[in-house]
């Protein structure tokens, strides 16, 4: 890492010990433990676990414009809200922590996260199902296969993949898989037929 990243990650880390409750070393801890002691990108260090989905939302665009993704909902009427346990009659299974409505209305964009899975989830796993949700319900994004398609599970498991992800999953993973995202590079991208 040069000098430079290092001095902004070290500010950047000084101004979260300030400003949180925790002791210093508990928050480093958290940091650390959060990025897997790897190359921070601060961008991303804006999240922490009181975060609003508004907040989300904001990096989420932020973030389409920084890797050139046109129009990430400009000028749209933007719902992004907690839902409760998941409705397994509504498509919501135990592996899916959101829903997103509306896909093929192109003044809107909706989408629901099931609030007792967010509150559980690490920021890693936070932006995972954010951006799977927003995906559906920005890009028109659907999963590369259905429950009953699927024959086998890929090496890399794309946003669009799974919108619940292992705990453990590394942020750099992440920032890779959204990089394809956006750029629609991925194993089995397919979209919504809003044609009809």
């Amino acid at each position: 890492m040069k000098t430079n990243n290092k001095q902004i990650v070290l500010g950047i880390i000084g101004l979260l010990i300030f400003s949180c409750n925790k002791e210093p070393e508990e928050v480093i801890d958290v940091v650390k433990e959060e990025m897997n002691q790897s190359e921070i990108d601060p961008f991303y260090l804006t999240l922490n676990e009181d975060s609003s989905l508004g907040d989300y939302w904001e990096l989420f665009v932020a973030d389409a414009i920084r890797s050139n993704k046109p129009d990430p909902g400009f000028g749209k009427n933007i719902t992004v809200f907690f839902g409760s346990e998941p409705d397994f009659a509504s498509g919501v299974t135990s592996d899916h922590a959101g829903r997103a409505y509306n896909i093929c209305d192109e003044n809107t964009v909706s989408f629901e996260i099931i609030q007792s899975f967010w509150e559980d989830f690490s920021i890693v796993q936070r932006l995972y199902t954010f951006y799977h949700e927003a995906g559906h319900a920005r890009y028109k994004y659907r999963h590369p296969c259905e429950s009953n398609e699927c024959t086998s599970a890929p090496d890399d498991y794309p946003i669009m993949w799974l919108s619940v992800l292992p705990g453990n999953t590394p942020l750099e993973e992440f920032i890779r898989d959204k990089e394809n995202f956006f750029k629609r590079n991925w194993e089995g991208v397919r979209y919504f037929n809003c044609s009809d």
